[in-house]
């Protein structure tokens, strides 16, 4: 864990690279949010380097003479540790490490530590173990050097850190499979709970973490708790009955946020926790409304909903903390850019009504009416039309029992599909 006593707290120096083909401003809010994260693992961000380059420096990452720059800056503020916005190789780590003589976190290490310190469930610290490991196992290379070292003469030791490596390789990569094997388990779990759910809109509020899903979700659910104003506040899904909804019922789910440059190795551990994403009928993509690089949240919310299989399940785009715009013309321009879109307030009753009556029009247009005969023979088909759809009515007649239902377009490919496998 990272967090420090107050005499103990860490100091840290921010460095980005803006590569110059992209906007500057994208590079700007990049380091802003690497300050927030740092914060959030109560880092003290004593200053920050940002540096224009036409592409990263494959040894260290900014060049020499940045570096050189950065070192300065460490001895005459007395800074401990460097942040860098970017996910480093193991190569650059090493090197910049070696000629800084001070601890070295890249952007992928500090995500994966608040992942950490907010994980409660024992999925949630498994997922994040997994994606911890998975991110130090190739770089383990280097870090017990000073075995071959301390022994003094070239040779008099050789092979010693490497023979380290391989123990340290070996004890991580079977602790790996052991999480791997308890984290398929748990999807198993989660698909038998997914079953039990078919019968059930499915709802699922997703998007860029500290969008405000969480307290959206509380107030549209009569669940009057406000979510943390913090960075990943939330880690595991949190499934809701909507109350007055019945036949069938409506299930609210909130999520983890995304961030860009999401760890692939973490968004790979949270799979089973994110299904609920994939198998939801409609997603809420919340977007916070003020943020200053808005496009962008949007582009890296729809890359990781494509990365885990669901960027094909029906969205509702819904611009929240409307109330905290500086001018009306704002509100404006969102409607105008993202026609469709719906701008709330999560604190204002009138904004969550008119986000519920969108969530119902959704539902009242995107199912399926239709009436069914069953064979006497096929009285199983019976329960399953029960278990899957709004029965409406049924009738026995003299060739079997007649249903008048209507399902949702998945609900209805699985009938489809168990009566096409039954009459072959």
């Amino acid at each position: 864990m990272m967090h420090q006593t107050e005499e103990a707290q860490k100091r840290a120096l921010l460095v980005g690279v803006h590569l110059k083909q992209e906007p500057m401003n994208f590079a700007e809010a990049s380091m802003l949010e690497l300050e927030n994260l740092a914060r959030t693992l109560e880092i003290k961000v004593e200053a920050s380097e940002l540096q224009s380059k036409d592409r990263y420096d494959p040894k260290t990452f900014v060049g020499p003479g940045k570096l050189d720059e950065i070192k300065a800056i460490l001895e005459d503020r007395d800074i401990d540790m460097v942040i860098f916005d970017h996910e480093l190789s193991p190569n650059q780590g090493k090197n910049i490490e070696k000629l800084l003589s001070v601890m070295v976190l890249d952007r992928t290490q500090l995500i994966l530590e608040i992942f950490l310190d907010h994980a409660k469930t024992p999925e949630a610290k498994a997922q994040v173990e997994l994606a911890q490991l998975k991110y130090m196992l190739p770089r383990l290379v280097g870090m017990w050097a000073h075995l071959d070292r301390e022994k003094g003469g070239i040779g008099a030791s050789r092979g010693a850190g490497e023979k380290q490596v391989n123990i340290d390789r070996t004890l991580v990569r079977q602790r790996i499979g052991k999480l791997e094997a308890v984290l398929q388990q748990a999807q198993k779990d989660r698909k038998v709970q997914s079953k039990q759910r078919r019968n059930c809109y499915q709802v699922a509020f997703t998007g860029y973490t500290n969008a405000g899903k969480t307290t959206l979700m509380n107030q549209i659910s009569k669940l009057d708790k406000p979510g943390e104003d913090k960075l990943f506040a939330t880690l595991e899904s949190r499934t809701r009955k909507l109350e007055g909804y019945t036949n069938p019922e409506l299930l609210l789910s909130d999520t983890v946020g995304f961030i860009q440059n999401l760890p692939h190795s973490l968004v790979a551990s949270f799979r089973s926790t994110l299904s609920v994403v994939c198998e939801a009928d409609l997603l809420l993509h919340v977007v916070d409304a003020t943020s200053l690089i808005l496009p962008q949240h949007l582009d890296t919310t729809l890359k990781v909903l494509k990365e885990i299989g669901a960027s094909k399940v029906p969205q509702l785009l819904v611009f929240n903390k409307v109330d905290l715009l500086d001018s009306p013309e704002h509100l404006v321009w969102l409607n105008s850019r993202y026609p469709g879109s719906l701008a709330v307030s999560s604190f204002d009753a009138d904004s969550t009504q008119a986000l519920l009556g969108q969530i119902e029009e959704f539902f009242a247009k995107n199912y399926i009416s239709e009436e069914v005969l069953i064979p006497y023979d096929r009285q199983k088909w019976v329960n399953q039309y029960h278990e899957l759809t709004e029965v409406k009515s049924q009738a026995f007649e003299e060739e079997g029992v007649r249903i008048v239902y209507r399902a949702t377009h998945t609900n209805q490919k699985i009938l489809d599909a168990m009566r096409q496998k039954e009459s072959e």
